[in-house]
């Protein structure tokens, strides 16, 4: 296609469109909304035509297209509509849309060559995020503003390392260093890495037959890591906590290395994954690739593992495992004895409790009861569809905060409802307050922050 000049004029809503040497009258009449769209119609014709912007450094890998980072890709068309680049994938004619946020400005392409040497020795270098609310910000200064916060597990791309403030945490100096990093949402900034787990992911693509990687025969930190046992890192915060909460304690959960079927395992609440790998390779003193799977592992410690793998959307997922001593189904068990306890102790002081406005609460046995006349709690609380037979269950925790004020949680389960209502709950000589949980904060299991206004009921005994 030729290029050739357009000048369009907009007169009364009359659209005139001049070519050299020849013009075309268009006498239909259009609404604004079309005369705009033909502005950027035209627009797009002409950059169709213009020359290439130049030359930017990939920033995140494109796996869908084999796009690496750290690939130098041509640039074609820049569209602030879309908010993407036409680029051209390496080695190939075709082209392809990509966010403006993977790909650096356009250059000149040795000022793309120099700005993909700023990223040597991080060209596919991501990390993993340990801890929740990890701060981002816009220089490398631990006072400077934070442009966002991390969730514990996510994966960002680091881009290379900087000069900044040194960081303390009241003790002492930490150890780390001040990275720039970017966010799978685009977001760009200063991370200080005492808090990240820095990751290759080129080690994390599928293996091939070279002579060149060696197989892990013989490593005594790599058997030790075999032979034990491992769970979800949230298990060693329960226990410290004192918080066992046995609906999330499973025994089942957790990471198998398979040493024996060598099959890798991930079993959590919502994850199972099973990958059979060929062998273990030893990237670095506390780095281990299993072999032709996408898995690896990053040990912080004896009984501390980071995994990552790539989950059937391609996305990099990091979990930490631990290795505990306590003997877990014990720990369950104690808390489920410790739960019903604490039920009988509130049915022995009644076992009957009355309130004037809502009805009257008749334990039977620990975990059941029958509640009548509560129609005052109808339908802001209990459904039209509950009927007055409850089990009662303890699940849910109370924070320290709240200990002063509160006993623990109370969760009614009504026949003809689906969920459970949640009570705050406090024994009293006289009898027992209920307070309405249902807007409560609730986090990790525990109730750390009372719902807004809500409903407060006293029942004497």
């Amino acid at each position: 296609m030729s290029c050739f000049r357009i000048v369009c004029v907009f007169d009364d809503f009359y659209m005139v469109i001049k070519y050299t040497g020849q013009t075309m009258n268009s006498k239909k009449k259009f609404c604004i909304p079309a005369v705009i769209s033909a502005v950027f119609i035209i627009m797009s014709v002409f950059n169709s035509c213009s020359s290439d912007l130049g030359y930017g450094v990939m920033l995140w890998e494109d796996s869908e297209h084999g796009v690496s980072e750290g690939s130098i890709v041509k640039i074609f068309i820049r569209s602030n509509i879309s908010n993407v680049y036409v680029i051209g994938i390496p080695e190939t004619k075709e082209k392809i849309e990509v966010p403006l946020w993977k790909v650096t400005e356009p250059e000149s392409r040795r000022s793309a060559m120099k700005t993909a040497g700023r990223f040597a020795g991080y060209e596919h270098t991501y990390a993993s995020v340990k801890l929740d609310g990890l701060p981002i910000r816009a220089i490398p200064d631990n006072t400077a503003r934070q442009v966002y916060r991390l969730r514990e597990g996510e994966i960002i791309r680091v881009l290379y390392k900087g000069e900044g403030q040194v960081v303390t945490n009241g003790r002492g100096n930490l150890n780390g260093d001040w990275l720039r990093v970017l966010t799978e949402e685009g977001t760009l900034g200063w991370c200080f890495s005492y808090n990240l787990n820095l990751f290759d992911k080129s080690q994390l693509s599928q293996t091939d037959d070279s002579d060149t990687e060696e197989t892990v025969e013989t490593d005594e930190l790599l058997e030790t890591l075999q032979q034990k046992v491992w769970y979800p890192d949230y298990f060693a915060d329960m226990i410290r906590s004192g918080r066992i909460d046995p609906s999330r304690m499973d025994p089942t959960l957790g990471f198998d290395m398979g040493a024996a079927s060598q099959t890798v395992r991930i079993i959590l609440p919502d994850v199972f994954k099973t990958w059979t790998y060929t062998g273990i390779t030893k990237e670095s003193d506390r780095q281990y690739k299993f072999n032709d799977i996408q898995v690896q592992m990053t040990v912080r410690n004896e009984d501390s593992i980071t995994v990552q793998y790539m989950d059937d959307d391609r996305r990099l997922k990091s979990v930490s495992f631990v290795s505990l001593t306590e003997n877990i189904e014990e720990l369950v068990q104690n808390e489920q004895l410790r739960r019903q306890e604490e039920l009988k102790a509130i049915a022995a002081a009644g076992p009957v409790f009355r309130s004037s406005n809502y009805g009257t609460i008749e334990f039977n046995n620990e975990n059941s009861i029958t509640w009548r006349n509560y129609q005052l709690l109808v339908p802001s609380i209990v459904s039209r569809t509950a009927l007055g037979s409850v089990t009662v269950t303890i699940e849910y925790f109370i924070s320290d905060s709240l200990k002063s004020a509160y006993d623990g949680v109370l969760t009614f389960h009504f026949m003809g409802m689906q969920d459970g209502i949640n009570f705050l709950y406090k024994m009293t000589p006289e009898g027992i307050r209920l307070e309405d949980a249902t807007n409560a904060v609730i986090r990790d299991g525990v109730v750390t922050g009372r719902g807004s206004s809500p409903l407060i009921m006293f029942f004497s005994k």
